[in-house]
């Protein structure tokens, strides 16, 4: 991030303090692709923006947030993606250009309002960024959202680099508000979390008008059970048809929209390439022998396609790659293509086995399908690099994530070990196998890492077996999305597990992201488990953003500080613990208390 302090840049008697919100039409700079996003939103004349910290799409909230004051924008942190694509919605519902934000996992929690909000449209702008995470660098799952989104019937857009992610997200207010219907724009880490060159373009001055009528454009527009008839439907089946029209006029434009376009070839080759892989396949084209120029059709639209242009492209070759990054979206709808317009042509991906269908796209396979469908030679990097990774190797200890030196986790989970050991000790007459700790998404995570772990062995009968474990990263027995940890708690006892302790686990954040309606449900349900709250008042993994616990906003406005022990308490925990985790022998008693509350008088308990 490149922030200018002390000596901020003066633009238009405007101080700046970040690089995005410098108004110089016509420069060039290097920017992080999510930096480009907040560029390509300021540009666009963004009104409302909103999204909760997930990498790798937290830059661009960040970023926003710095220059929200310069321009008039609203910026919020939300407490979750669900509640912060449905604040975006009721900006647009009052005529105002938004943009929310997330990362793939938070996509999947807002998908309600996003296919519903469809039937019937928005009057103001609204554009829907994603940014993916192939390879799963900082996710549960390398889960594309493409198929998500087109689910739901919108145009989807996807970059292939820097300066396309900033006009992108520009143009597709415009789209938007052209269609009455919300833009996805469909990023992946390699853009997001790396820079590029991007043409800084004009700052839309002018805001839209904000305004609220409930018959707008349509009868009952925003109710999507009102009495508003189309083609012999009523209610949402009439909206359903509404939005499908819309879909009708938005394949038409796909035609003419500029981020497709063709390259001409010398062969019966080609190559379909979608966002990112198109920069692979231009990188890759340059190291071949150029003995043979393959046909390229570059797409920005993966959904819908712009059929007609892509018949004729297919119509006079043999054979044809698509490169894409994450799952076969495209490659599926040209065989459906091929068809119709060639049967004979070749399509080769992913489904064939050509790319590989998991993990990151990358260099090295994009030349290698390349070079095998063209029959070029390509030129091997040198061996100069290779050599000098082999010798860092050598020097260098293996390092992987951990929490950092003076965490208040390490002292959490040195307590919960001893705390669980103690507790099986007493109760050996009742627990004769393991405990079960549910984790979460947060810092704590990395308490399932398995650092320094031994060599593990799978189990193959279904009995309960014990494991110990020696360090805090080996104690999580369970770990996949937020708020999950204290629902499987709930489910293990349900189920009637009764051989060790249930345990649940989960930060400050991501107790009021998620687990809030889940510690009602145990309350209300009457599950027998001991809930560990790790509140370090900030969302620390992506980046120490600012939760309901740290007492400022976003933009940095003083707020409420909303303690844990409180809510826990009005959602019916009747027994919460409140400790310090660098005091080991009075977090250790706490723990020790609520999980023998927890034995004897079957309830919920918090620390």
């Amino acid at each position: 991030m490149f922030k200018i302090d002390g000596n901020a840049l003066l633009t238009c008697g405007v101080v700046v303090v970040h690089i995005v919100g410098l108004d110089k039409p016509g420069v060039r700079f290097l920017l992080q692709g999510n930096e480009a996003v907040a560029r390509g939103a300021l540009e666009g004349g963004v009104q409302v923006a909103t999204g909760y910290p997930g990498t790798p799409s937290s830059e661009v909230i960040e970023t926003l947030s710095e220059i929200a004051k310069d321009y008039g924008i609203y910026v919020e942190w939300s407490v979750n993606e669900k509640v912060a694509f449905d604040v975006a919605v009721g900006a647009a519902v009052v005529g105002a250009r938004a943009l929310v934000t997330a990362k793939n996992a938070g996509v999947n929690w807002y998908m309600d309002m996003f296919a519903t909000v469809v039937y019937g449209g928005l009057p103001g702008g609204l554009v829907v960024y994603a940014a993916d995470d192939p390879g799963a660098f900082y996710s549960s799952t390398e889960q594309d959202t493409r198929p998500l989104a087109k689910s739901v019937g919108v145009l989807i857009l996807e970059p292939a680099d820097q300066g396309e992610s900033k006009e992108m997200v520009k143009l597709g207010f415009d789209y938007s508000e052209r269609f009455e219907l919300p833009v996805f724009v469909r990023s992946v880490t390699r853009i997001s979390h790396s820079t590029g060159d991007v043409l800084f373009g004009e700052i839309k001055k002018e805001r839209n008008k904000v305004f609220f009528n409930r018959h707008y454009g349509l009868p009952f527009r925003y109710n999507v059970y009102g009495p508003y008839k189309y083609k012999g439907e009523v209610g949402p089946s009439a909206k359903h048809a509404w939005q499908l029209e819309k879909l009708e006029i938005i394949k038409e434009f796909v035609e003419e929209v500029p981020f497709n376009w063709v390259e001409e070839g010398d062969t019966d080759v080609g190559i379909v390439a979608s966002g990112i892989g198109y920069s692979y396949v231009k990188d890759v084209l340059a190291r071949l022998d150029g003995s043979v120029k393959p046909w390229v059709f570059k797409i920005g639209t993966p959904y819908p396609l712009p059929i007609r242009k892509l018949s004729k492209f297919l119509s006079n070759l043999r054979e044809v790659l698509v490169v894409e990054e994450g799952d076969p979206l495209v490659e599926e709808e040209i065989k459906a293509l091929s068809k119709d317009c060639c049967p004979e042509i070749k399509i080769l991906g992913r489904e064939s086995g050509t790319i590989r269908s998991f993990g990151e796209l990358g260099l090295s396979q994009v030349l290698k399908a390349v070079s095998e469908l063209t029959g070029s030679k390509y030129y091997e990097p040198s061996n100069e690099r290779r050599n000098i990774k082999a010798e860092i190797k050598k020097i260098i200890a293996p390092r992987s994530s951990m929490l950092c030196a003076g965490c208040p986790h390490l002292g959490t989970y040195w307590v919960l070990r001893f705390a669980l050991h103690k507790t099986v000790n007493k109760y050996r007459d009742r627990f004769k196998g393991a405990w079960i700790v549910n984790g979460d998404i947060g810092c704590y995570e990395m308490g399932g890492y398995g650092l320094f772990a031994r060599e593990i062995e799978p189990w193959r009968e279904k009995t309960t077996k014990r494991v110990s474990f020696d360090n805090p990263y080996e104690i999580l027995d369970t770990n996949y999305i937020m708020g999950g940890g204290i629902g499987l708690a709930q489910g293990q006892y349900h189920a009637g597990y009764r051989e060790g302790p249930i345990v649940a686990v989960a930060g400050d954040s991501t107790f009021f992201h998620a687990c809030m309606p889940a510690l009602l449900n145990a309350t209300y349900n009457k599950a027998a488990i001991t809930f560990l709250v790790l509140d370090n008042s900030w969302t620390a993994m992506t980046g120490h953003q600012p939760a309901p616990t740290t007492g400022f906003t976003a933009t940095g406005s003083p707020s409420k500080t909303y303690r844990i022990e409180d809510v826990a308490r009005a959602l019916g925990v009747d027994d919460v613990w409140v400790v310090d985790p660098y005091d080991i022998k009075s977090a250790e008693e706490a723990l020790l208390k609520a999980m023998d509350k927890t034995i004897n008088e079957s309830k919920t308990t918090l620390v």
